[in-house]
């Protein structure tokens, strides 16, 4: 009588336990998109692909087998198509219309994990969280990034804005740290935008004159060759040599910037 009383009730227990580890599993399982994984060793492979996050791994099926490759193995995912909504919601960072910005950015920063699309998104969620002041939410968001993907480190415009999220939240020790280790081991366009970051905290604390010697300076005459960090570094160095009225040299790098980066954010705010 007691088995047959219980009994049902212990069933409902199983399956909705049984319910909830799948559901917790599929939580832990991306989007399927239609991508090749470019192996390390040269191996490529086509198809519906999504990412397992609890495993690090990457998941093929091919008719009815399904193949796991382990995101170390990886060198590149390329997909078919890049989300639809990305372009715009960039647009609208660029814009300064960041709340609008903040939902999209964030779903496809989502369902794009280890993508590609999801450090982009990244990017301009934690300029749009910047933007509206949510300076602890940019750190949050972009040391989680980190943390599951360790490479995003390496993508010097993705660090670039976290370390500005650093700064903002004066967060210099541990930012200098980051900073030395990336100008130490990074690549050189990693170590560019780490140089710059250096005279923004010089310049946060007025020191303008360091901020030149330990940043802007070395960027603009010893990584001419980082085009990407160039405007940034330029126009910096501006500001700087402007908090010292030395304007032969603010000239200077106005023409610069103007001439050799025209089409550059940095050279439109001269405008």
């Amino acid at each position: 009588m007691t088995d047959r009383y219980y009994q049902p009730g212990l069933r409902r227990l199983c399956v909705g336990a049984v319910a909830f580890m799948m559901g917790a599993a599929s939580c832990l399982a991306g989007l399927a998109h239609d991508a090749t994984l470019i192996k390390k060793n040269g191996g490529k492979a086509s198809g519906k692909i999504r990412y397992l996050a609890a495993s690090k791994a990457y998941e093929m099926k091919k008719g009815n087998v399904t193949v796991k490759v382990p995101a170390s193995d990886v060198a590149k995912v390329v997909l078919k198509t890049q989300p639809a909504q990305l372009a715009s919601a960039v647009a609208a960072v660029k814009a300064g219309r960041f709340t609008a910005a903040v939902a999209p950015l964030s779903k496809i920063q989502k369902d794009y994990e280890m993508f590609g699309p999801d450090l982009v998104a990244a990017q301009y969620l934690a300029i749009a969280y910047l933007g509206l002041n949510r300076t602890a939410e940019a750190v949050r968001m972009c040391e989680a990034i980190l943390r599951n993907n360790p490479g995003a480190s390496r993508n010097g415009e993705f660090a670039g804005v976290y370390w500005d999220a650093l700064l903002k939240e004066k967060k210099f020790s541990t930012l200098n740290r980051i900073l030395d280790d990336a100008i130490q081991t990074g690549s050189r366009e990693v170590a560019a935008v780490a140089l710059i970051k250096r005279g923004d905290i010089k310049m946060a604390k007025r020191e303008p004159r360091e901020a030149l010697l330990d940043g802007y300076l070395r960027v603009t005459l010893m990584y001419q060759d980082i085009k990407m960090a160039q405007p940034e570094a330029l126009y910096k160095a501006m500001k700087a040599h402007e908090a010292l009225n030395e304007h032969h040299f603010v000239e200077k790098w106005r023409k610069r910037l103007m001439t050799g980066y025209a089409t550059s954010d940095y050279a439109t705010k001269l405008r």
